[in-house]
């Protein structure tokens, strides 16, 4: 199957395959149809699978105008950009998007969204807006809610619920993670949503993730790590830790160990984020150190390990995380513990 056969329009295939987007994917072919039939949508897909595309492509070609259509919420600005940015690469027709996050001003989202077709933002910085009569939703077409699992993993379900008290009634209500959990199908039914599921079975190079566990006294965990960072047959590593001051230390104990290791936490600011992430995927650095909500924003093709520093809470979290790693490199992932 192809783009021309889901009803995506010519000047969109173009755009595609000049960026070398030839083929739909898995989750592209079985949501794209859906969305254009106006059906709500559950869709269950892990990162990497093309979902992106699979609900930004139906909804560009269907704006118009200069209202606001369609937001998409994201659990970090740095996903969101990334939204942004496939948007923008895409678009076959000249569409209006605006990014809405916090920790920047707000005069330029402000202008934006005055005329943004299509707003793609974090929870907290888009109810900010909507609340202060700045982000006009009456004529919203799609709500999307990317990595909604993850959202409500952190804590986000309050936010969600109230930027939903003012949006119209007649929606379509895009849903899409790497799983479904309960509270998802909860939060649902509250609001009246009876979406189709679509569930993708993860890839075999995912399925096939080589796994290791230590176990380990917690006064080993660094000297473990530290010999586990040391082999020659890693690339690009992602260590997590269950809190921010612990991303600290760490990186600051492998530096002084001799690794090229960098902390990655919502401490930073904008322009720090962005720095560690761009020298991460050049390969100035080697390791980042990061949180859970700040690791969303890690889209790095030579990522080929995967260090739970701290064990995650959840097997959702497990999943998140590992993630991260490009599936087709992956040699190991260890849980110090």
């Amino acid at each position: 199957m192809n783009f021309s056969e889901l009803n995506i329009s010519d000047r969109t295939v173009e755009k595609l395959e000049k960026h070398g987007i030839t083929e739909p994917t898995e989750v592209q072919e079985k949501a794209i149809p859906k969305v254009f039939e106006g059906k709500d949508l559950m869709v269950e897909s892990e990162t990497g699978s093309g979902k992106t595309l699979a609900f930004s492509l139906p909804i560009m070609e269907q704006v118009h105008g200069s209202d606001t259509q369609a937001l998409i919420l994201s659990p970090t600005r740095e996903l969101a950009k990334q939204i942004t940015k496939e948007i923008d690469t895409a678009a076959g027709k000249p569409v209006e998007t605006v990014t809405i996050y916090g920790g920047v001003s707000y005069e330029p989202q402000i202008e934006g969204a005055k005329k943004a077709n299509i707003v793609v933002g974090t929870p907290g910085r888009v109810l900010d807006l909507l609340g202060k009569g700045q982000l006009k939703v009456d004529n919203l077409d799609f709500f999307v809610l990317d990595e909604a699992d993850r959202m409500l993993d952190m804590g986000f379900q309050d936010e969600l619920e109230d930027i939903i008290s003012y949006l119209p009634d007649e929606r379509q209500n895009l849903l899409f993670g790497a799983t479904i959990p309960r509270s998802l199908k909860k939060m649902c039914d509250r609001y009246d949503i009876d979406p189709e599921t679509i569930r993708i079975k993860k890839s075999k190079q995912t399925r096939n993730l080589d796994e290791k566990y230590v176990n380990a006294k917690s006064d080993k965990k660094l000297s473990l790590l530290y010999t586990f960072l040391e082999k020659k047959d890693r690339d690009l590593s992602v260590v997590f830790c269950q809190t921010k001051a612990t991303t600290r230390w760490l990186a600051d104990k492998l530096r002084k160990n001799g690794i090229d290791a960098q902390e990655l936490n919502g401490d930073m600011n904008q322009n720090q984020r962005e720095d560690t992430l761009e020298k991460f995927a050049n390969g100035e650095i080697k390791v980042v150190v990061a949180t859970d909500v700040a690791a969303r924003g890690i889209d790095v093709d030579r990522v080929t390990h995967v260090f739970n520093y701290d064990v995650p809470d959840t097997a959702d979290t497990y999943t998140h995380r590992s993630a991260v790693q490009d599936a087709r490199v992956v040699k190991e992932k260890l849980l110090p513990c």
